[in-house]
């Protein structure tokens, strides 16, 4: 038996009953992206000669 469909529907009741509990769901969500957002900027070098270089690949704008 495949476990994946029955969590999946645990879950939706879960929420169903306690809807408190996709708004922090959601908020955190929104954090995850904000940092990863953060993070990327961070990492990205730019220069002068328009390009942005990631590992060993560069692209060009």
């Amino acid at each position: 038996m495949k476990i994946f469909p029955y969590a999946l529907i645990i879950f939706w009741i879960i929420i169903i009953l306690a809807p408190a509990i996709l708004a922090y769901l959601i908020w955190w969500f929104f954090i995850f992206v904000w940092i990863n957002i953060l993070a990327f900027f961070q990492n990205v070098k730019w220069k002068d000669d328009n390009y942005v270089k990631f590992g060993k690949y560069k692209i060009y704008r």
